[in-house]
């Protein structure tokens, strides 16, 4: 029992006795090895969206990931998939010795913004634009075509269009607690021109009104 007998050196014998009871033994040593020390640092949370990046932190160097999402060495965000994953830290010595310690990584989602407002407006015009409201996230608005109202780190946006022609919004959902974060498409506002109205006065002249 290797555990038994403790790292070192051993003596064990070997004895045997014949038919006549006569009796002789041997010796051999054997050499019981520490198993390797093994460290791995603490991995950083990532995004779902992140590229895959090779893993570091194995001590000593020369061992072998695994886990969920490793593959050669890289960790691949994509295919762990999101939630909590234990790497594993695989080290073998010289002497054939082998030992191993983990880390764990979490894969944080990425948030999936949608903006709901109007997408025909008659300019001047202020209207309101909105994507669901989780509490933690944070938000920033853009607007092309018009002007933000207000405070634009909200869920919800007001905005003063002004002009003719297409306006676009987009937002930028941010997840505070790991930073993970998706901008939407375009979101295209058709601006048509406020329409004049003609009057026929007492004189039939036609007048703006």
């Amino acid at each position: 029992s290797p555990a038994t007998a403790g790292t070192g050196t051993h003596t064990i014998t070997y004895t045997y006795t014949d038919g006549n009871s006569c009796t002789n033994s041997t010796t051999q040593t054997i050499t019981v090895n520490a198993l390797p020390v093994v460290t791995f640092t603490a991995l950083s949370d990532v995004c779902v969206d992140a590229a895959d990046f090779v893993l570091s932190g194995g001590s000593p160097v020369g061992g072998t990931y695994s886990g969920t999402g490793v593959s050669a060495g890289n960790f691949s965000p994509a295919t762990a998939g999101t939630g909590t994953h234990t790497i594993t830290y695989t080290y073998t010595d010289g002497s054939g010795c082998t030992s191993s310690t983990t880390q764990i990584i979490t894969v944080n989602p990425v948030p999936s913004p949608i903006i709901s407002g109007p997408v025909e407006v008659c300019e001047p015009s202020l209207d309101s634009y909105n994507t669901p409201a989780i509490i933690g996230n944070s938000y920033n608005w853009n607007v092309s075509g018009g002007s933000i109202s207000g405070a634009a780190n909200s869920n919800t946006v007001l905005v003063n269009w002004v002009g003719i022609g297409i306006g676009t919004v987009t937002v930028t959902e941010i997840i505070d607690a790991s930073g993970c974060q998706t901008t939407t498409p375009l979101y295209n506002v058709t601006k048509f021109e406020t329409p004049v109205l003609l009057d026929i006065n007492s004189t039939n002249e036609l007048i703006r009104r």
